[in-house]
């Protein structure tokens, strides 16, 4: 075992020799050959794999000290991937210096908001120049077999859903000249990390499954914006699913006719849609937007009451009821 003094003495004497290469660099004529060959930066690579390759191809010698300099001279988020002209002749400041000549990707910040669907999130996507919108709808309603193994909150998923529901909201930084399948896989990692293992321990001994909380949670997302009224309207909701009654939310209506009606006529609420939860029990085949992460935690930390009616006000206030003769009492105060 080296003592304590032979370990600081080798950090001190490596920190030296570093100070008189690169002086003796700085002085040293810089010799051009006109024969450049052709080096290769792979997306991925860090500089231990990049050191190491150079070191093969013969135009740096000693790898280790490669990666000393690059770490010194703070050049590691510097190198990009891409095509470099090196020569076995250019030292190891100017290898270093041609390596990072080149920019980076340009880089754009995108803001995804709280319960768009895949459509909205698609034309804003297009609109900002990133992504064709019908490209990215088609990686969104095709992608569930191409991503499922990544993505283990993905294995319960119907065989026929699609990634409505899990990209979700937030602010992203992606590369101007980025994919449908870069931006989706940051949304999906997101959604990983949100969505806690204490979270998801809670949805299992409610023996619900995660899809789901993401079904309901789009909806009540669309039902009300109040952290308290949103887990109150998810108590009802749960309620109504456990009694068999049909959740006879508006937000699904208006997901069909995509309106954002506050009242519905009762030709509306008639529409036959599978996403009609006026005419069908039981939660719609697929979310119907993103949900933010408010409005999946009311879903599965709701607040108990003994309502069983709401309803949104001008003033996007929500008005609970226990009885029918209640909230229609209500509607005729509020809906005049």
């Amino acid at each position: 075992m080296p003592t304590k003094a032979a370990t600081i003495g080798y950090i001190i004497f490596v920190i030296l020799a570093i100070i008189l290469y690169l002086n003796w660099q700085a002085m040293a004529p810089k010799i051009r050959e006109p024969n450049l060959q052709l080096f290769r930066i792979e997306k991925g690579e860090g500089i231990q794999e990049i050191g190491h390759k150079l070191k093969e191809a013969k135009l740096i010698k000693n790898d280790k000290l490669f990666q000393i300099l690059v770490i010194l001279l703070n050049a590691r988020k510097k190198i990009w991937p891409g095509d470099y002209y090196l020569s076995p002749n250019m030292d190891l400041i100017d290898i270093i210096k041609v390596l990072t000549s080149q920019k980076g990707p340009e880089e754009k910040e995108i803001t995804i908001i709280e319960g768009w669907s895949a459509k909205e999130i698609a034309e804003y996507l297009d609109k900002e120049g990133l992504v064709k919108k019908l490209d990215f709808l088609n990686e969104v309603q095709e992608g569930l077999k191409k991503y499922k193994a990544d993505y283990g909150f993905l294995q319960d998923l119907p065989s026929n859903a699609t990634l409505e529901g899990f990209l979700f909201p937030d602010t992203y930084r992606v590369y101007k000249n980025t994919t449908p399948e870069a931006i989706i896989r940051k949304m999906l990692e997101n959604f990983d990390q949100k969505i806690t293992p204490e979270m998801r321990l809670e949805i299992k001994k409610q023996n619900r499954t995660l899809f789901q909380v993401i079904i309901l949670a789009s909806l009540v997302e669309k039902e009300a914006a109040d952290e308290v009224e949103r887990r109150l309207i998810a108590d009802i909701f749960w309620r109504r699913l456990d009694n068999r009654w049909p959740l006879e939310s508006c937000a699904s209506v208006n997901y069909i006719l995509g309106t954002a009606k506050r009242q519905l006529s009762f030709e509306e609420t008639r529409i036959s849609s599978p996403y009609n939860t006026y005419i069908n029990r039981g939660l719609p085949p697929g979310p119907i937007n993103n949900p933010s992460l408010s409005a999946i935690k009311a879903v599965i930390y709701p607040l108990k009451n003994d309502y069983w009616y709401f309803l949104a006000t001008k003033e996007s206030k929500t008005i609970f009821s226990k009885t029918l003769e209640e909230h229609n009492k209500n509607k005729k105060i509020y809906f005049k």
